[in-house]
């Protein structure tokens, strides 16, 4: 599948769709990754469920991602794969005129006019909010490190240099008194 054609997966037609409940299905793969550009995530698979519920001036579009993303460990920068199970929301207000309405994070504000809702930024940070602020392999159950033994013995050595080092401009700070 080209680059288009997976771009074209997360415009949801809404001109002319029928009042109720319609599905859709995409798969979040390389080819997503890649066109959005998510330098952190390596690689990965997310199956994305949408449920569309429309009704005459609402849409609400449920979303349930299910896979798993490869990332880098934040520690010893080996691959990491871990799961993702993520359930949002998104409520889409059709309305004749745009100006005078609100848009918020939770509320989409679009023109009743409107052809079609393109999600992929709305996926995009979804996945991106999702992860974790530090990525590191978990602990063993003896309660050490499963990264990278190499890489761990690498920054052991980086920072005892560091604490053996002594820099004399911080000296004059050692003096100030606070209160």
């Amino acid at each position: 599948m080209n680059l288009k054609q997976k771009r074209d997966e997360f415009r949801l037609r809404i001109a002319g769709i029928a009042l109720g409940t319609h599905k859709f299905s995409i798969d979040c793969d390389r080819t997503f990754f890649e066109m959005a550009e998510i330098a952190t995530l390596e690689e990965g698979l997310l199956k994305l469920e949408i449920e569309m519920i429309r009704n005459e001036t609402m849409i609400d579009l449920f979303f349930h991602f299910s896979g798993n993303v490869t990332t880098s460990c934040h520690r010893c920068l080996d691959p990491y794969t871990f799961d993702l199970e993520i359930e949002e929301q998104l409520m889409v207000k059709l309305v004749p005129f745009v100006e005078d309405a609100f848009d918020n994070d939770e509320m989409w504000v679009v023109n009743e006019n409107e052809y079609e809702l393109d999600v992929f930024h709305f996926v995009y940070e979804t996945i991106m909010l999702s992860l974790p602020m530090q990525i590191t392999h978990p602990d063993n159950p003896d309660g050490t490190s499963s990264c990278n033994p190499d890489a761990l013995e690498r920054l052991e050595k980086l920072s005892q240099k560091e604490e053996t080092e002594h820099d004399p401009r911080w000296d004059a700070l050692r003096d100030i008194k606070q209160d």
